[in-house]
């Protein structure tokens, strides 16, 4: 049976390469759940925002990004896809979109590994901080996927891109099968829309007061906000971005170091 396996960034990579399970290999490097999306010119698009927003060369998002995604396009030759993802926002956008690509078919069993919790890691934040053995160990909580799942996760797709608050307080009404930690992921994903009252979303509400809370470093201030807020799955660089927006906002005038 040949397997494709889709692995949720490079630090997963890292890890998988060791476990000498079998299969082929696509890694998903792109941040669906920052910056602009559309139904329409989606690499077009991001590649322009990711190339002006974090310096990236265009040649590389190509070759790194789309090049990686396209294999999406060659599903048939794979008796099986497994997906490897977290549950965080970032990992739960990038999933819905793949699952929304993902044509259906009875003959090609489509499974997702992913964990929430990890025994014996109380701050577990992503699988690449998994051993090898850890993570080979997960094949045991693969889960199939059924028309249902992926139907479900094309419409998320759908109301992300519409990025509608009601319309997205309506769709997690409903039962989310096998994709329980999707609830969550847009649940949090509803606390990014801007607070009327301060025209700031929760994110950068909860960066303001950690810096106005005697924090001095950049290290302190990103380490305060991923024990508060994992569920974003937001990087240093993202962080970054966040901030410099508020800097320009004069809402930040300290320097972090």
């Amino acid at each position: 049976m040949k397997t494709l396996h889709i692995l949720n960034g490079d630090a997963t990579l890292f890890v998988f390469k060791q476990t000498k399970i079998e299969g082929d290999i696509l890694v998903w490097r792109e941040i669906l759940a920052d910056g602009p999306v559309s139904k329409t010119n989606l690499w077009e698009l991001r590649s322009d925002w990711i190339s002006k927003t974090f310096g990236e060369n265009p040649a590389n998002y190509q070759q790194k990004v789309i090049t990686e995604a396209e294999k999406l396009n060659h599903l048939d030759k794979y008796d099986e896809v497994t997906l490897w993802f977290e549950y965080d926002l970032t990992c739960q956008i990038n999933l819905i979109y793949i699952l929304s690509a993902i044509n259906y078919r009875k003959d090609n069993s489509i499974s997702l590994i992913c964990p929430e919790t990890i025994e014996g890691m109380p701050n577990f934040r992503g699988l690449g901080e998994l051993n090898p053995m850890q993570l080979k160990k997960l094949i045991s909580q693969k889960v199939k996927l059924q028309k249902a799942d992926l139907e479900l996760a094309n419409k998320a797709w759908d109301l992300y891109i519409e990025n509608d608050v009601e319309q997205i307080k309506d769709f997690l009404t409903q039962d989310f099968r096998n994709l329980p930690l999707l609830k969550k992921a847009l649940k949090a994903h509803l606390l990014r829309f801007p607070n009327p009252s301060t025209q700031l979303n929760h994110i950068e509400e909860l960066l303001l007061i950690l810096s106005n809370s005697g924090i001095s470093s950049k290290a302190e201030l990103y380490n305060a906000f991923w024990a508060q807020e994992n569920i974003y799955g937001l990087t240093d660089l993202q962080l970054d971005h966040i901030l410099t927006r508020l800097k320009e906002r004069k809402l930040i005038t300290k320097e972090l170091f």
